[in-house]
């Protein structure tokens, strides 16, 4: 009897709070359209004393209560609210000043935070110091219209949100300007965009590395260079055989081999060269998990096709948590016309079958594998015409077969740390000396280093392969996708590419 006398207590304690709170929610609730009565104690004073007030208690919905109370602030004018990620009006001013003007507003007490920002390289100077708006006001200028533009940016959950609330008198034309403005931040100039922890990001590094590469600082065999520069050559021009042939219009290519044998010179060339954006995939991993990766992927490179994908280190990326839902994605379950899927691998016999044996996912594989005794002996002539203007450097014939003989198993990154290394030698010695340094010897010798440093890695690298595979028994459907039967399979769709890099970077 006891128990149920507290119960009903509880009870009645319970309801009068719960009409307390419903009393409080009443006078305090927003109108959405109507201006709130003046003396109100509730009506806001200024932009800046809501979001001061907002965050200073315990609220949320920080969007919906922001707009809200800006559009109650402004009640007649329009208020246009706009959280898309790519609506920036100062990139778009940076990018394109003639068609918008900006400037603060003086009755927007603005919130900023001062922040430093590092030279992208230490020679260009010791950095500076710059405000960065968590809370503002300005004046837009663009075309004949004008725009009271409030700003307002906050954490929430994994993300940080940036809110825009564009004040007018013509909604219309607020919303032609999100358009324009939107569209002009979300192209590809001067940028990679790049996926990496769980988001897209323009790369302005990125994009200048590729546009030092290009096809003439990277000799193939012609039947080979032939064939990758038709392949992705002819797919972006042939949109209507596709269609003809009532087949989608992909294509999927795989650049494989040891590392430092040119994938990604190769494919910087070819991503310059195309005249279409490109997507760079660094991992899948998302505050949404790895699907959520993926799907916002392929949505994006659906919504920029024609375009170039790049997974980089794909035995990497996919996983068997993540297979299946990858694989449909690039199966089409979607429309993916206009899309040229390139992924990267050192390790093709870690690659899941699925793809890497079956056409319409990744259609060919292009293999850049360590050069041969020929392709060693053109590289080193190549430094001897190099530098032959060098009077200071003895390059004779018979260096060429001897440099050749010794560099077996090397990469073209081994055999040009070669050089490089023999010739910072000799640069570096005291110029006042009149002796001639053996650049014969220095080279062989910086050979023979690189031959020690190579072969103990490799046995360190067996080593803990050994012991993984005592461990871990091996899947024997990989077998057919060893080393030897991936580069002599007459009947595999594998092409074999020997690549020199002829300019130091």
């Amino acid at each position: 009897m006891r128990l149920i006398c507290c119960l009903t207590s509880l009870c009645v304690l319970w309801a009068a709070r719960g009409a307390s709170a419903e009393s409080a929610r009443d006078t305090t609730q927003i109108s959405w359209s109507s201006k709130q009565p003046e003396g109100s104690s509730h009506h806001p004073k200024n932009p800046t004393s809501i979001f001061i007030d907002h965050f200073s208690a315990s609220r949320s919905g920080t969007d919906t209560y922001l707009q809200t109370q800006i559009a109650a602030l402004y009640s007649n004018h329009s208020v246009v609210t706009t959280d898309d990620i790519y609506f920036d009006i100062f990139r778009f001013a940076a990018g394109d000043p003639a068609s918008i003007a900006i400037r603060e507003i003086d009755d927007v007490e603005p919130i900023k935070r001062t922040v430093f920002v590092k030279p992208s390289r230490r020679r260009e100077g010791e950095g500076t110091v710059a405000e960065k708006a968590v809370f503002g006001g300005w004046e837009v200028a663009w075309k004949n219209k004008e725009f009271k533009v409030i700003v307002a940016t906050w954490a929430e959950a994994y993300r940080q949100v940036t809110q825009w609330h564009i004040i007018t008198d013509e909604p219309d034309a607020a919303r032609q300007f999100i358009r324009s403005c939107a569209n002009y931040c979300s192209s590809f100039r001067d940028v990679v965009w790049v996926f990496e922890q769980g988001s897209w990001r323009p790369d302005r590094g990125l994009w200048e590395s590729v546009q030092k590469a290009s096809w003439e600082d990277v000799v193939l065999e012609d039947r080979f260079k032939i064939a990758l520069q038709s392949d992705y050559r002819s797919f972006l021009k042939s949109e209507k055989i596709y269609k003809d042939l009532g087949v989608p219009w992909k294509r999927g290519l795989i650049f494989l081999g040891p590392p430092g044998n040119g994938k990604t010179i190769s494919l910087k060339a070819l991503m310059k060269e195309v005249n279409v954006p490109s997507l760079y995939v660094k991992s899948f991993h998302s505050w949404g998990g790895d699907e959520k990766g993926i799907r916002d992927i392929f949505s994006r490179a659906r919504s920029e096709a024609p375009c170039v994908l790049v997974l980089e280190d794909l035995d990497s990326l996919i996983t068997d948590q993540n297979r299946s839902f990858f694989l449909n994605e690039v199966d089409g379950l979607e429309d993916n016309d206009g899309l040229l899927l390139i992924g990267t691998t050192n390790h093709f016999d870690r690659l899941d079958p699925a793809l890497s044996s079956r056409p319409s996912r990744f259609d060919r594989k292009y293999t850049f594998p360590d050069p041969s005794r020929a392709q060693r002996r053109d590289y080193a002539k190549w430094w001897q015409d190099k530098l032959r203007s060098n009077k200071k450097i003895d390059f004779p014939e018979s260096l060429l077969d001897e440099f050749a003989d010794k560099t077996g198993n090397f990469s073209f990154a081994y055999m040009k740390e070669a050089f490089v290394s023999a010739l910072l030698t000799i640069a570096g010695r005291n110029e006042n000396d009149p002796k001639k340094l053996n650049f014969p010897a220095l080279l062989l010798d910086q050979v023979h280093h690189l031959r020690h440093e190579f072969e103990t890695t490799e046995a360190v690298s067996s080593s803990s392969s050994s012991a993984n595979t005592a461990q871990t028994p091996q899947n024997d459907g990989m077998t057919g996708y060893g080393w030897d039967a991936m580069q002599w399979a007459a009947e595999s769709m594998i092409f074999q590419i020997p690549w020199i890099e002829l300019k130091s970077r």
